[in-house]
C-alpha cells in the first residue's frame, strides 16, 4: 500500500460533515447474526487505518446497530486479518495545513474522540474482537468498547511517543482505569507493543480466545452487561502510586532513555489527570490540550519527517528495474567489517561464503562471529538450536572458486586501492557474469575500482558502518556505470537485512564521511584553540549526539585518514574527507594509539587514543593535553575560553554547509536522505530530524549563513597569516544555502521543505557533476 499507517489520531471532518460516503474500501460495514449480535467491521486495507473516510463511515454505521431493536449486542472487529493499525499518517498534512488556530475550540483528534464516545455510550454491550494488531488509535477503539477479546498471537500498543506524540483519543484516560499504572505508563512512554498474554495480565484484554476471537467475542457480548471504561473509577492503587510520584519517576526514566524529548512529560501530565480527582471529561480535555501542543510542535514535526524520510529513501530516482534475487552471498575479507556483514545475511537466513587470504585470518574472523552469537545465546537472546543454525549458514573459505554460485559478493578488504583492484580482477574471473560485485570502501573512488571489471555495470558501493551487525545505516553508492538492476538489488539487499539504505553519489567520502570531516576537523581545531576535550564532547552530547566527536574518533579509529594520506604519499594532503589539523592525529598514530582498538598493557588500558580506555570507563590521556600544549607553542597559539554555543556552531554549521554542497553538486537526491544518513549512521538526535531539517526548522538559514561568514573570515585570516595552517573551505558558504537563506520564510507546499523547493530550481539546469543533478 502507498499509504503509511501509524497509530495515533484521525482528522477533523471535511466541510461535507457526515454526508453519505460513496462506496469505498475505506469504510465500516455492518451485519446482524441470527443470534442478534451486530457486527461492525473496519475495512481499510492493509491494516484498517483510521482514515477520515473510515471514521466518518463508522460514525454513520454504528448508530444503526444501536438503534436496531433486533440487535442485542455489538462486536467491533477488523478486516484483512488486522483489528486496526491506527491513523493514516499521510492525511496528517491536512491537520498541519489547517494550523493550530483551526483547533482553538476543538482538537485535531475530536472526530476520533467522538467515535470513542459513541462506542462507550452504547446502551448495548460492545465487545472488541481483536483478530490482529491493535495499535495507537486502534487500541483506543478497543478500549472504547466495554470488553476486549483477543487471539493470543498478536500485540496491542501505543507507539505514538516515537513520533513525539501521545495517545490523543482518550487512550491516556482509559488505560489507567483498567491496568496498573506502572506497566500502563511504561507501555505509553516506551511505545513498545505488548504481547496479548501480557496485556491480559495487565487487564487490557478480558478474554484470550483459544480459537476464533469472534466466537468468544459473541459469547461475551451476549453474556455480559454494558460496562464502559469511562464510568469505571481509577483503581485506588493507581491513585496511590500517582500520589507517591509514579509519574515523576516515569519522567525521569524517559529523560534518561530519551534526553530532550518533550512528549514524555506531556504523557505523564495526562496520566496524572487520569489518576487525580478530575472527571473523565476533564481528563479528556487535558489530553486534548497536550496532544494539540505536541502535534504542532517542532519536535513531533521532526520525528514525522524522519518517519516519512525512511520510506522516501527507498525510492531512488531513475531506478525502476526489478532487483536480482539474493539466495546466497559472498563476503571477501573476514575482518571485523566482513564478519559483521556476514552475520547480517546469516541472521536473515541467507547462506554466506566468507573468504580471506590466510587461514589464520579466516580462523580469527570465524572465532569473532562465533563469540558474538555465543554471547547472545548465553544471554538468552537466542536458543542453542538457533546458534547452530546460524553457524551452519556461514561457510569459511580460502578459495575464490567458492564464490562461483553466489548472487553477490561484498568486498571488505583493507582500504588500499591497488589491493581492491586486484581482488576485483580475481572476483571477475571466478563469479557468474550476472552476479553483483560490491565494495564496502568508506572513501576510495569506486568508479576507479569498477573500471578493472569486464562489466563495470555490475558494481556499486555498499558502505556498511562498524560494527556492521549492529549499525543500521547502509550507504549505497551509485557509480557511473552501475545498471538499474545493480542499484535496485543494492537497495533491496539493504531492506532484506534490515538496514536503513540510502542511495548516494560517488563523491569524496560519499555523504557521511564527507560531512563528518569538518565536524571532526573543527573538534580538533577547537581543542587547539583552548577548548577542553571533555567540554567539546559534553557540548555535543548535550545537543543530543550519541557521543562527542572526540569519543567518536577513538571509536572508529584515529588512523583511517592517516593511513590514506600515507598511502597517497602526501601527509599534508587535503581532501573532502581528511581535514587538518594533522599534528595531534599523526603523533598518536605514529605511536600506534588509534583509540579503542589499540590496548596499551603498560598502563593497563584496553584502548588508547585521545582517551585512555579501561573497559567502559575513559579519561582524557594526559599526554594528549601535553602534546597539544607543545603544538600550541609551536604554532604561536594562545589558548582562550570557548563557549558551548560556539562549539555547537563550529561543529554543526560546516557539516550542514557541506550537506548543502553535496545537494548542490547532485551527489544525493534529497535533503531527507542526508538526515537519514546522519541519524542512523552518526548518532544525530532523531528529535531534531537530522542536520538539514534542524537547519531549516530549528536554526534558520540566515543565522547559519551569517555565522559561517564570520568563521570563514577567521579561518582565512589564520591560514593566510600562519604557514602552520592548511587552507580549509568548509566555512565557504554553499550557493544553495545562500539561495535558501534569501527565501527563508517563503511558503512551501504542505510536506515539502524550502531546501527541496530551492533545489528543484537549482537543478533545472542540470550542470552539476553528480548523478542526481538533473532530477
Amino acid at each position: 500500500s502507498s499509504r503509511q499507517v501509524f497509530g495515533f489520531c484521525s482528522l477533523p471532518p471535511s466541510s461535507s460533515g457526515d454526508a453519505p460516503l460513496p462506496p469505498s474500501i475505506m469504510a465500516a460495514s455492518i451485519s446482524v447474526r441470527p443470534d442478534g449480535v451486530g457486527i461492525i467491521t473496519m475495512n481499510n486495507a492493509p491494516v484498517n487505518s483510521l482514515s477520515q473516510a473510515l471514521v466518518n463511515s463508522f460514525k454513520q454505521e454504528f448508530p444503526k446497530l444501536v438503534n436496531d431493536p433486533k440487535v442485542k449486542a455489538i462486536v467491533v472487529t477488523g478486516a484483512n486479518g488486522f483489528f486496526c493499525g491506527g491513523a493514516e499518517i499521510t492525511e496528517f498534512g491536512m491537520i498541519m495545513a489547517a494550523g493550530p488556530d483551526a483547533f482553538k475550540d476543538s482538537s485535531p483528534v475530536a472526530p476520533l474522540s467522538e467515535m470513542m464516545d459513541m462506542i462507550d455510550a452504547s446502551p448495548k454491550t460492545v465487545v472488541a474482537a481483536i483478530n490482529g494488531q491493535a495499535l495507537g488509535g486502534g487500541l483506543e477503539v478497543a478500549l472504547a468498547c466495554h470488553y476486549r477479546v483477543s487471539v493470543p498471537n498478536t500485540v496491542v500498543g501505543f507507539p505514538e511517543v516515537s513520533l513525539g506524540l501521545l495517545p490523543g483519543a482518550q487512550g491516556t484516560q482509559r488505560l489507567p482505569r483498567v491496568a496498573p499504572i506502572q506497566p500502563a505508563m511504561q507501555m505509553i512512554l516506551l511505545g513498545k507493543p505488548v504481547p496479548i498474554p501480557e496485556a491480559a495480565k495487565m487487564g487490557i484484554v478480558d478474554v484470550v480466545a483459544k480459537g476464533d476471537a469472534m466466537a468468544e467475542a459473541v459469547a461475551t457480548a451476549l453474556g455480559k452487561p454494558p460496562n464502559p471504561i469511562s464510568k469505571r473509577p481509577v483503581p485506588f492503587q493507581n491513585r496511590l502510586m500517582a500520589g507517591m510520584g509514579a509519574m515523576d519517576q516515569g519522567e525521569l526514566m524517559a529523560a534518561n532513555q530519551a534526553p530532550g524529548m518533550v512528549a514524555p512529560a506531556a504523557i505523564c501530565n495526562c496520566l496524572r489527570a487520569a489518576c487525580s480527582t478530575m472527571t473523565f471529561e476533564e481528563g479528556k480535555a487535558v489530553e486534548a490540550r497536550e496532544f494539540t501542543k505536541l502535534v504542532f510542535g517542532v519536535q513531533s514535526a521532526a520525528l514525522r519527517h524522519l518517519f516519512f524520510s525512511e520510506r522516501l529513501a527507498q525510492k531512488v530516482p531513475g531506478v525502476s528495474a526489478a532487483p536480482a534475487p539474493l539466495k546466497k552471498v559472498g563476503i571477501l575479507g573476514a575482518g571485523l567489517m566482513g564478519g559483521g556483514i556476514a552475520m547480517c545475511f546469516a541472521e536473515k537466513g541467507i547462506p554466506v561464503v566468507i573468504k580471506d587470504a590466510k587461514q589464520e585470518w579466516l580462523d580469527d574472523g570465524m572465532k569473532k562471529i562465533t563469540a558474538l552469537w555465543q554471547g547472545q545465546a548465553q544471554r538468552g537472546r537466542m536458543t542453542e538450536a538457533k546458534f547452530k543454525q546460524l553457524m551452519g549458514l556461514v561457510t569459511p573459505s580460502l578459495r575464490y572458486e567458492d564464490f562461483g554460485d553466489v548472487d553477490m559478493v561484498i568486498e571488505a578488504v583493507p582500504e588500499i586501492m591497488d589491493l581492491k583492484k586486484q581482488v576485483f580482477l580475481d572476483l571477475d574471473k571466478h563469479m557468474r557474469p550476472d552476479a553483483l560485485i560490491c565494495t564496502n570502501t568508506s572513501g576510495l573512488n569506486i568508479d576507479d575500482i569498477a573500471a578493472v571489471l569486464k562489466d563495470p555495470s555490475r558494481c556499486m558501493g555498499c558502505h556498511f558502518f562498524s560494527p556492521a551487525n549492529v549499525m543500521q545505516l547502509l550507504e549505497n553508492i551509485r557509480t557511473k556505470e552501475a545498471s538499474e538492476r545493480t542499484l535496485a538489488t543494492g537497495m533491496a539487499m539493504g531492506k532484506l537485512i534490515g538496514k536503513k539504505a540510502v542511495m548516494v553519489g560517488n563523491c569524496d567520502g560519499f555523504v557521511g564521511n564527507r560531512m563528518v570531516a569538518p565536524y571532526a576537523g573543527e573538534a580538533k581545531m577547537l581543542f587547539e584553540e583552548g577548548a577542553d576535550i571533555d567540554l567539546i564532547d559534553e557540548a555535543a552530547t548535550e545537543f543530543g549526539m550519541a557521543m562527542g566527536p572526540m569519543a567518536l574518533g577513538d571509536l572508529v579509529g584515529q588512523e583511517l585518514f592517516w593511513k590514506q594520506r600515507k598511502a597517497a604519499g602526501d601527509m599534508l594532503k587535503q581532501t573532502k574527507t581528511y581535514t587538518g589539523p594533522y599534528e595531534l592525529t599523526d603523533w598518536m598514530c605514529e605511536l600506534g594509539r588509534f583509540g579503542q582498538k589499540t590496548p596499551d598493557p603498560k598502563i593497563k588500558a584496553t584502548g588508547r587514543g585521545i582517551f585512555i580506555h579501561r573497559g567502559k570507563d575513559k579519561i582524557v590521556d594526559p599526554e594528549v593535553n601535553a602534546k597539544m600544549a607543545e603544538i600550541r607553542k609551536a604554532k604561536g597559539v594562545t589558548p582562550r575560553k570557548i563557549s558551548k554555543e560556539e562549539i555547537i556552531e563550529r561543529l554543526f554549521f560546516p557539516l550542514i554547509n557541506e550537506g548543502f554542497k553535496i545537494l548542490e553538486e547532485g551527489f544525493v537526491a534529497k535533503p531527507s536522505d542526508i538526515d537519514i544518513v546522519y541519524i542512523f549512521g552518526y548518532g544525530f538526535p532523531p528529535a531534531k530530524g537530522g542536520p538539514m531539517f534542524w537547519a531549516e526548522n530549528y536554526v534558520g538559514f540566515p543565522k547559519i549563513l551569517e555565522r559561517l561568514k564570520v568563521y570563514n573570515a577567521e579561518a582565512k585570516k589564520r591560514y593566510t597569516t600562519n604557514k602552520a595552517y592548511l587552507p580549509i573551505d568548509y566555512f565557504e558558504p554553499s550557493k544553495l544555502l545562500e539561495a535558501c537563506a534569501a527565501k527563508q520564510g517563503m511558503k512551501v507546499p504542505p510536506g515539502a521543505s524550502l531546501i527541496e523547493v530551492v533545489l528543484r530550481q537549482h537543478r533545472k539546469g542540470g550542470s552539476s557533476p553528480g548523478p542526481f543533478s538533473k532530477l
